[in-house]
């Protein structure tokens, strides 16, 4: 349903993350991300750092129905490594990129609605898409309100 999104081509600047990377199935990533963004943002207040935008996922890979996920939070300057968490950063560059709004489970046609218009657009692209959930569902109950950014790095 390529109308139900809007898909603009944007700069972006570098962003130092702290994140966990982990592999899982996709029904597994609502529980994993239950654990993994509570900890970094647990991390980014107890080394004093400051938060720059809302919880990310970037996707590396996928081997069979087994994916490479990065996941965490953007911060302002370098971050520490702790245990799992280890520093980062989404990288600056060009980028596709188009708004989910709704539940979760809606991300995947997101997803694939970027990455035809893409190619229809003659574009490439240099790595693994992430998601950035700009909504809190914590504050936001209602799931069809909720707001989720996907990215796509390109040439």
């Amino acid at each position: 349903m390529m109308s139900d999104y809007a898909f603009e081509v944007v700069t972006l600047d570098e962003q130092p993350t702290l994140a966990v990377r982990f592999s899982a199935r996709r029904e597994q990533l609502a529980e994993k991300f239950g654990d993994v963004f509570p900890r970094v943002y647990q991390h980014v207040q107890q080394a004093g750092l400051t938060p720059t935008g809302m919880p990310f996922a970037r996707y590396h890979g996928m081997d069979g129905g087994t994916m490479d996920v990065e996941a965490g939070m953007p911060i302002a300057g370098g971050g520490s490594a702790s245990g799992d968490i280890e520093p980062g950063r989404l990288p600056a560059g060009r980028a596709a990129m188009t708004w989910h709004v709704g539940p979760y489970d809606g991300l995947p046609a997101a997803h694939e609605a970027l990455w035809k218009w893409v190619a229809e657009e003659g574009e490439t692209a240099t790595g693994g898409p992430w998601e950035v959930y700009v909504t809190d569902p914590g504050a936001e109950p209602d799931p069809t309100k909720w707001r989720t950014q996907v990215v796509l790095p390109l040439e």
